[in-house]
């Protein structure tokens, strides 16, 4: 999995910001942070393509940040809470019975 930034067309919008969310999870991906500019987010390489096809999304570019910066033990504590709110859900939603 690779770190990367995405920017949305025409800028940040909640509706936007949820399709693009689900379609990284769909992708098997996972959201780092949401920031007013876009999500950071981890995923495959090889899928990366197709997150950049998604019809919101400008730009997307692989990021890597200096593990001894300023910002990065606070970054890495996000990153880290927010992946673990979504295994959750991803777990619960994988026991939970199909309804029909």
């Amino acid at each position: 999995m690779q770190m990367y930034i995405v920017t949305f067309k025409g800028g940040f919008n909640q509706q936007a910001s949820r399709s693009l969310q689900q379609h990284v999870h769909h992708l098997g991906g996972f959201i780092l942070m949401v920031t007013n500019n876009g999500p950071l987010i981890a995923i495959d390489d090889a899928k990366a393509a197709a997150v950049a096809q998604h019809s919101s999304v400008a730009f997307i570019g692989g990021v890597t940040f200096n593990p001894r910066g300023l910002a990065a033990e606070s970054l890495q504590r996000i990153f880290a809470d927010n992946l673990s709110k979504q295994v959750i859900v991803q777990e619960a939603t994988a026991r939970a019975p199909e309804k029909s």
